[in-house]
C-alpha cells in the first residue's frame, strides 16, 4: 500500500506548478465579474448582477470557462445561472482557432 501511495505522490510531483497568468476581481454594489487565467491552460470569465423574481431577490450569473482535456482538446464551458437554473453549453475549440 505505501509504495501505491509514494507512486501516486511521485507521479504528482512531475507535474507542473501552476500558476495564475492573470486575475482581476471587480466587485460592485449590483453585481461582480472577474476572470482569471492560469499557466496550464485554464481560465474563465464571469459576471453577475441581482435579479428580482417576483417578491426574491436573487443574483443571476452568465461566464465561461475552457480547460485542456486529457485527450489534448480544448474545451469551452458558457453558462447562465439564474431563476430558470443552470444552462451550459459545451463545445471544443478547434487547434490554433485562437
Amino acid at each position: 500500500m505505501s509504495l501505491l501511495v509514494a507512486a501516486a505522490l511521485s507521479a504528482d510531483s512531475d507535474k507542473p506548478k501552476v500558476e495564475i497568468i492573470t486575475e482581476a476581481t471587480f466587485v460592485r454594489e449590483d453585481g461582480y465579474n472577474f476572470v482569471y487565467k492560469t499557466s496550464d491552460g485554464v481560465s474563465r470569465e464571469e459576471e453577475a448582477q441581482l435579479i428580482t423574481v417576483g417578491e426574491h431577490k436573487g443574483i443571476g450569473v452568465r461566464g465561461s470557462y475552457s480547460y485542456l482535456g486529457p485527450d489534448g482538446q480544448e474545451y469551452q464551458v458558457t453558462f447562465t445561472a439564474d431563476d430558470k437554473g443552470y444552462n451550459p453549453q459545451i463545445r471544443v475549440i478547434p487547434k490554433g482557432s485562437q
